[in-house]
């Protein structure tokens, strides 16, 4: 008989702390509070039954992001929207624009979304040779959709987010892939 269960358990209890193990909400939370505190990173979505990019984007915090979808570079500082007319990046007005991406990097979005989520561990997979802690969820907010993520086993950020859902009568499934976490060599400048 060993005594580590013992003494951990006199020293929890000594210390007044729980010995409490993470669950799969927990972790999946702790990913995404680590990604909310994220300083830049790069995103490319890709429609999973075409096969097809859709988009990519980079995002420098607190509010900068460049987002260039089918050919069609813009760019988000604030709430203001650059857009590519005539082949020069020009400001258009889209009023409430920053506050509409912005809710996507809020703490209280996160806990909003995670208001009544069952999230189940799928096991380990890898991505693009990265091992990934994996888990499975149905989201109700922004839209209904059920949802995987992959976690980095190494720096314990989401590294994929594949989501299906249905928009105005058409179902699709997008595939996130994250990369460049806090990157120093990600910048986004006004035109």
């Amino acid at each position: 008989m060993t005594l580590f269960p013992k003494t951990c358990a006199g020293l929890a209890i000594a210390l007044g702390c729980s010995l409490a193990v993470a669950g799969p909400k927990e972790d999946l939370h702790a990913a995404f509070a680590k990604f909310l505190a994220a300083k830049s990173f790069r995103a490319t979505a890709t429609d999973v039954k075409k096969g097809e990019q859709v988009s990519k984007m980079e995002f420098v915090a607190p509010d900068r992001y460049r987002i260039d979808s089918a050919g069609h570079p813009s760019l988000i500082i604030g709430d203001t929207m650059y857009m590519d007319i005539g082949g020069k990046m020009q400001a258009v007005p889209v009023p409430g624009v920053g506050r509409m991406v912005a809710q996507y990097r809020n703490p209280e979005f996160l806990g909003e979304m995670e208001a009544g989520m069952d999230v189940k561990a799928l096991g380990d997979e890898t991505v693009d040779g990265e091992p990934a802690k994996v888990y499975a969820y149905t989201l109700t907010k922004p839209m209904k959709s059920d949802a995987k993520t992959w976690v980095s086993v190494n720096t314990g950020l989401p590294i994929q987010i594949e989501s299906t859902g249905t928009f105005m009568g058409h179902t699709a499934t997008t595939r996130v892939h994250y990369s460049g976490f806090d990157d120093p060599s990600i910048h986004i400048d006004a035109p």
